[in-house]
């Protein structure tokens, strides 16, 4: 199969759609550089593109065009794509926060072949896992360049196991350069002794694609409204977060309180078998497009994110670009990194009741004009973020490796 090029898709109006193409800030570099991934969410496929515009030639391989609990679609957005021959797993997670959820494993295991074809001078790979082993092989064989792309969290990573650990060992010792997308990640890096020179920050970035360009300001049916949007799974946390509102609301029989679960998983039944008090009104939506979920996040105020775990969390960027402030979990790495405490949202502890009692008074305590600031600060905290930036960081990188 041929590296295929895909188009840019259209985008809808509550959405901005910015200009493509990224004017280089210096000349582009004069190199070729094969990025490895499991599969291309909107958001990752955005930073790449741009991260292409500055480079001779890049290509993208991936292990499988998208795993089977994602709804993307192959958003490729004219980058060199090529799906490779592979084989993937299914494996449990059984994480000591209590929950399970189910992995997919990916072994590409025609790596070394299709980067003996590439030829780069420079290979980007995902994780630390077969892939990468893969590419840290041809890298050490061929004489070139190797960049890990690590996304997790010291949460996330608890009770991994002793082999692995001597694997991510190995291969981070290997390694010209280790990115990180947040301080825990970057610490957790660090236990593995990581040297600062190879550390590089590379960041989450909401697609520019489905940019957010709603009101900031709430209608007031709608400016405490809960909103939570994930995939319904233990590991999200979402039958918890519904019998803690139910608790809630019980001790507080005078306060309306209203939420909505945009996404699927195999907690939907459980969520409708909890039994509410007449002060909660929940609201099961499915799962929704890109656009549908703008649609909803104009009509909702608060975005609650109550994971067990999770390495980051795209939506909680996403939450505050529309001017959503955030009730967010401890054990998600954006939580801890974006929201300022009373600033732009509030952090809590998902598996004690009482940190979101405290948690929702304090919100239900505020006025609306308290609550703009809120959204107000919440929009600029992430404003930089954008994947053009994020590119820039990838393309120091890149530059950097070249000059070694």
């Amino acid at each position: 199969m041929a590296y295929k090029v895909n188009s840019v898709p259209e985008t809808t109006p509550l959405f901005a759609f910015q200009n493509p193409s990224l004017q280089p800030t210096v000349e582009p570099l004069d190199c070729r550089v094969v990025t490895l991934t499991h599969y291309l969410p909107p958001y990752m496929a955005r930073v790449l593109y741009y991260t292409a515009q500055q480079i001779r030639d890049f290509r993208v391989l991936l292990s499988i065009e998208e795993e089977p609990n994602r709804h993307f679609g192959t958003t490729w957005d004219g980058l060199k794509v090529k799906v490779q021959k592979s084989i993937m797993i299914r494996r449990p997670w059984k994480h000591g926060a209590g929950f399970q959820d189910e992995l997919f494993v990916h072994f590409p295991y025609d790596t070394i072949s299709q980067l003996r074809r590439a030829r780069p001078d420079i290979v980007f790979s995902y994780e630390l896992g077969f892939r990468s082993l893969t590419s840290a092989i041809y890298c050490k064989t061929h004489r070139k360049k190797l960049a890990l792309c690590v996304c997790a969290s010291e949460h996330t990573e608890q009770g991994r196991g002793f082999a692995r650990n001597i694997l991510r060992r190995l291969l981070l010792r290997s390694a010209d350069a280790v990115t990180y997308n947040g301080p825990s990640c970057r610490a957790y890096l660090e236990g593995f002794r990581v040297r600062d020179e190879r550390l590089f920050h590379f960041p989450y970035a909401c697609s520019d694609l489905f940019r957010y360009v709603g009101r900031l300001e709430r209608a007031e049916a709608a400016a405490r409204r809960l909103l939570c949007i994930g995939q319904l799974t233990q590991r999200k946390g979402v039958v918890p977060l519904l019998n803690s509102l139910v608790k809630y609301c019980s001790a507080r029989p005078h306060r309306r309180v209203e939420i909505d679960f945009i996404g699927t998983g195999t907690e939907d039944q459980a969520l409708r078998d909890v039994a509410l008090p007449d002060n909660l009104h929940m609201r099961l939506v499915g799962h929704l497009s890109q656009q549908d979920i703008a649609q909803a996040m104009e009509h909702a105020g608060i975005l609650v994110f109550p994971t067990l775990a999770d390495e980051w969390g795209l939506v909680v960027n996403e939450a505050l670009q529309a001017g959503m402030p955030v009730v967010g979990s401890q054990y998600a790495q954006a939580c801890t990194a974006l929201i300022h405490e009373g600033e732009n949202g509030w952090l809590y502890c998902p598996d004690v009741d009482e940190s979101l009692f405290e948690t929702l008074d304090k919100l239900y305590s505020l006025d609306d004009s308290q609550l703009l600031a809120m959204r107000q600060a919440a929009q600029r905290c992430v404003a930089e973020i954008t994947p053009q930036n994020v590119a820039r960081s990838a393309i120091d990188m890149f530059g950097t490796l070249l000059r070694k």
